[in-house]
């Protein structure tokens, strides 16, 4: 049988694109004929073409082979998605193309465009090795008279401008092309992209959309930059997962033929290759920092932000679920009053309220706090002269159950005998109230050994107790705008408010670091944001945020499971924050090991303990230094270099729970027989040496961030 013969490659050029022809005899895999645009795009002459096996003129990347050679197997007329192939100069191309059968079937022309050229587009400028490449795409547009590509650029203008509004300063966008934009989120790993992820498309969901499309959908593909991966192949790999997301559906698996379908088909026509269209190069050429640009959207903001509720006095309202009534009550009675609650619930507030109450004046309110404590005798001396001279005052115990036990004894029997120790002849305590704050209930801190059961006893009369804020959600909004009104104020900044996604966010949170942490979660957005509102990516928080933007309704659970629950937390046992960090330290370790990412955590370590010394010391350095175990000089010399670090440190999502737990070890510790500073690298260190077996000491070094030497000195060491 005489085989059919191919058409004539002769020149091909749509659009200002050169199309390369090739001719193919199926059966055996030689090229038959081409045209000059065919060499031009594998980088060879003509004449190396000539008899050549397309499989290997044509060299493919990655897994990209499999998509030509699976039309080819095929037999039929196939549009080729984007993929990979590599010129003979090792340049990277993105191509797309066409594969169409000839005559019976025993030969076929392949044409093949190029999208983009690595060496031409510049990518690896745009792309770092920790960066997560995301490709955002509309879908389900309808096209008819009234829209078409002009409403669409239109559309994705406005979404662009969106995206301004909520990524972080670092992160980047491009200019939109055809239905989709590129989006890099610097410097986190895929499970923190996820989550800004979501937050964008519940974001960009509120915005207004044409009533005509109301039915279109945004979906966006992820793909990290992973050793062995080009910044092309990692947008390749973005595009493919948009383009899965698109086809998947998942709301309507199967679809019955509606009046519609013809205008889903034109729109989906027209942009079937995602972000790889022919002005995919224009687009990456606006591809730039969000500092250099400002968004321009401030009136379409407004309706997307709750207004802050400026001006809120004292405890933002907040009866504590009772434990502001049970003061008062309190304050009328002659006995020691232990209130507890978790660090940060606002303890200190309700020892203040028994105070006025009982008519005692400010001055008369003594703070006693017991972590500063660093020995039995300095514990008993500044007891002794707070008893001594108590007449009238509310003595107010910080943490007492983190003295010296026979320190704990001592105090004990003075308030229940009413009589003061070590002095001749018997004298009687002044008229003094006592109060004692704690963090936990008396009987745990007796089982856990810290509380001795005297000076339980004291104070077991009438506890307050004043419950976490995550079981008082009624007030943490207004927490929330009190904090940033008044952190506004400090910077000179008239904050707007918060964005419902972000109101949702700080709900469902659990805010274990309580008032404290909320303070510093708002500070560090503030930080990283020059926006007069707050978003979720701001503040890192992304719980219930779905790409829909609807809100969050939690599944109800059966009461049985609520008291099983329940049971089970009772007798749960509860690890300290100490250790909680170290499994911290491992696990953000163990993410920067996967994402072959190396980070100073080190250095990063001892950034958040003293900036967290200096922050439970009110900024006085001296004291911060004692605690830390350092002079003076070193805490203000090391300060410079602490604080050019801020920003890498902060904007790196892996890091702040270790963060959070960093500081709230060191705000709720006594002062420690060893430097805080060793203590903590010693936990990492151990970390290092347990997973980094297979990289190389001088990375090791990198990770405590420290020189090569001075590793293998601590090294040695431990």
């Amino acid at each position: 049988m005489r085989k059919p013969k191919s058409v004539k490659c002769d020149s091909l050029n749509v659009r200002g694109v050169d199309v390369a022809t090739f001719s193919l005899d199926w059966k055996s895999g030689v090229i038959d004929d081409y045209n000059e645009a065919a060499a031009n795009l594998l980088g060879v002459t003509q004449s190396a073409l000539c008899g050549k096996l397309w499989s290997t003129a044509i060299c493919c990347e990655e897994n990209a082979d499999s998509t030509l050679m699976l039309a080819m197997t095929a037999q039929v007329r196939s549009a080729l998605p984007p993929f990979l192939i590599r010129r003979v100069d090792g340049r990277q191309i993105a191509v797309a193309g066409m594969l169409v059968p000839q005559g019976r079937g025993a030969a076929a022309d392949l044409l093949l465009w190029k999208l983009l050229d690595e060496g031409e587009s510049d990518l690896s400028r745009s792309f770092g090795t920790s960066d997560i490449v995301a490709v955002l795409g509309v879908d389900q547009l309808s096209y008819d008279q009234h829209w078409g590509l002009a409403e669409t650029a239109q559309l994705m203008t406005g979404i662009r401008t969106g995206l301004l509004d909520i990524i972080r300063n670092r992160d980047a966008v491009a200019l939109p092309t055809a239905s989709s934009i590129i989006i890099i989120l610097r410097d986190v790993d895929l499970e923190g992209a996820l989550d800004i992820s979501r937050a964008l498309l519940s974001h960009l969901r509120r915005l207004d959309m044409d009533p005509a499309q109301q039915a279109a959908r945004i979906c966006v593909g992820l793909a990290q930059m992973t050793t062995g991966r080009t910044p092309l192949s990692t947008l390749l790999a973005a595009n493919n997962a948009l383009l899965q997301a698109q086809c998947g559906g998942g709301e309507q698996r199967i679809r019955a033929a509606a009046d519609d379908d013809g205008k889903l088909s034109v729109g989906r026509a027209l942009n079937n290759n995602g972000v790889f269209c022919d002005n995919l190069a224009t687009a990456l050429s606006g591809l730039r920092e969000r500092g250099e640009e400002t968004a321009t959207s401030p009136a379409a903001q407004a309706a997307l932000v709750t207004p802050i509720e400026k001006g809120i006095e004292g405890y933002v309202g907040d009866n504590m679920e009772g434990a502001v009534d049970q003061a008062i009550f309190l304050s009328r009675l002659d006995i020691p009053v232990a209130i507890i609650g978790p660090a940060g619930t606002g303890k200190m507030y309700i020892a203040k309220i028994i105070h006025d109450e009982s008519g005692g004046a400010p001055e008369m309110l003594i703070a006693v706090d017991c972590r500063e404590f660093r020995s039995r005798s300095e514990a008993n001396t500044r007891i002794a002269k707070e008893l001594g001279g108590g007449e009238g005052k509310t003595l107010v115990f910080k943490s007492p159950h983190l003295m010296n036990s026979e320190a704990q004894l001592k105090l004990a029997r003075q308030i229940t005998s009413r009589t003061l120790a070590d002095v001749s002849p018997p004298q009687y305590l002044p008229r003094v109230k006592f109060v004692a704050l704690f963090p936990d209930s008396l009987e745990k801190l007796i089982l856990q050994g810290s509380l001795i059961t005297p000076l339980a006893s004291a104070f077991a009369g009438y506890p307050i107790h004043v419950p976490p804020i995550k079981d008082r959600k009624q007030a943490v909004l207004r927490w929330a705008h009190k904090v940033l009104d008044q952190e506004g104020i400090l910077r000179a900044r008239d904050m707007k408010g918060f964005t419902p996604d972000a109101e949702q966010a700080m709900l469902l949170y659990d805010w274990p670091g309580n008032i404290s942490e909320m303070r510093e979660c708002i500070v560090n957005a503030l930080e990283k944001t020059e926006k007069d509102w707050l978003t979720p990516v701001d503040l890192g928080l992304f719980k219930g945020i779905t790409p829909d933007g609807m809100p969050y309704l939690p599944a109800p659970k059966p009461f049985l499971a609520m008291v099983e629950t329940n049971a089970a937390d009772d007798g749960a046992y509860i690890p300290s924050v100490l250790e909680t960090l170290d499994v911290a330290l491992g696990e953000v370790l163990h993410n920067l090991l996967i994402a072959n990412v190396i980070k100073p955590l080190g250095a990063w370590i001892d950034d958040e303990v003293v900036l967290a010394a200096l922050d439970r010391y009110r900024d006085e350095i001296p004291k911060a230094a004692q605690f830390l175990h350092t002079k003076p000089r070193n805490v203000s010399r090391w300060l410079p270099k602490i604080r050019s670090r801020d920003e890498e440190r902060n904007g790196n999502s892996g890091w702040q729970k270790p963060r959070r737990l960093l500081r709230e070890w060191v705000r709720e510790s006594p002062q420690l027989p060893e430097s805080p500073l060793q203590l903590v690298q010693d936990l990492l260190i151990a970390h290092v040496i347990t997973q980094c077996s297979a990289i190389s000491a001088a990375n090791r070094a990198a990770i405590m961030g420290v020189s090569l030497p001075t590793y293998l000195k601590r090294l040695r060491e431990n």
